[in-house]
């Protein structure tokens, strides 16, 4: 077999990888943001969470002084 037949069917086979590499990338990378964007709005309600019980604890704390 000629060597330039051997570089094509090397280059198809490389470049049929790297297709098949991106895809996988582009799907990770779609899944890592909705996992970021999951994390963050619970982030978010943890932080609401901790503002209300420190507000109740507060709140508790004043009404069980007067």
């Amino acid at each position: 077999m000629p060597d330039h037949i051997t570089a094509e069917v090397h280059r198809r086979e490389t470049k049929e990888r790297l297709v098949r590499i991106e895809t996988i990338v582009d799907r990770m990378e779609g899944h890592l943001t909705r996992l970021n964007d999951r994390t963050r709005k619970l982030e978010i309600w943890r932080g609401w969470l901790a503002g209300a019980l420190a507000t109740m604890t507060i709140i508790g704390t004043i009404i069980g002084v007067i």
